[in-house]
């Protein structure tokens, strides 16, 4: 949390919030809420999403510069008045802009983290199911012959070189929804139910056509909820066990070994 619909959710906001506006400063928040000014200069801001990766666009009179933004267990964002900013806890960024407020990016332990003008290192990011469907396809089939396709599927769904965007409430929806045994090998699965990459694609639309997994800690920043995601999505459902990452899974007793 959050996963690929809560980051197109809040990247909404984040649109909605900043449109038509203009914004002055941008401080880095420390431990202890210290602000720290990063910048000062007129820009506009924009955002768009790659999976669980929130891309800002600070767009300056003569050069933008993007802003990668990994949400964590539970980031998200507020737009409040500026002389209220340090009322929200474990701020993290913070933009003002000319009319008195202020974006806040904030969360707690195992929160967000951003780096402005540069990437994060590490693993590769895969292609976003719901927005370059074609490209999140051709990369699965034409890797199936990789060790990361060794393992069980519900573990293979995680691998964000593959699966960008899918986290631990999808990988348990979609393989419910598929009604496939979760414990198989990835690479069997996707030969023998092909369909199951469409719906990595599907199931998180739906999610974000409900308004996004408001569970734990994370709410929905338009502060909208709907009754039937609870009804919908398969989570603290059926049986669970831990994978090899420690995290949480959630699947249908019929598969219990």
């Amino acid at each position: 949390m959050p996963e690929l619909p809560e980051c197109r959710i809040m990247s909404d906001f984040i649109n909605h919030t900043c449109e038509n506006k203009n914004f002055e400063k941008i401080y880095r928040v420390e431990k202890g809420n210290q602000p720290i000014e990063y910048l000062s200069s007129k820009f506009s801001v924009s955002s768009d999403t790659n999976g669980k990766e929130i891309i800002l666009n600070l767009k300056f009179k003569e050069k933008s510069i993007p802003v990668y933004v990994f949400m964590g267990m539970n980031g998200n964002w507020k737009y409040v008045n500026t002389e209220n900013w340090n009322d929200t806890k474990y701020i993290r960024l913070r933009m003002d802009d000319e009319s008195g407020k202020s974006l806040l990016l904030y969360g707690g332990y195992m929160g967000p983290k951003y780096k402005i003008g540069e990437k994060f290192g590490g693993a590769k990011r895969g292609p976003d199911p719901t927005k370059n469907f074609n490209d999140f396809k051709d990369n699965i089939l034409s890797n199936l012959d990789k060790k990361d396709f060794d393992k069980p599927i519900y573990e293979a769904l995680l691998n964000q070189k593959y699966f960008n965007g899918i986290g631990n409430y999808l990988r348990s929806s979609i393989l419910y929804y598929l009604d496939e045994n979760p414990f198989q090998i990835a690479r069997e699965v996707i030969k023998n139910r092909p369909e199951i990459i469409n719906m990595c694609r599907d199931i998180p639309i739906k999610s974000y056509n409900l308004n996004g997994g408001q569970l734990k800690d994370w709410k929905n920043p338009f502060d909208t909820e709907s009754t039937d995601f609870k009804d919908w999505v398969y989570y603290q459902k059926g049986l669970s066990i831990k994978d090899s990452n420690n995290r949480t899974f959630w699947f249908h007793p019929k598969w219990k070994n």
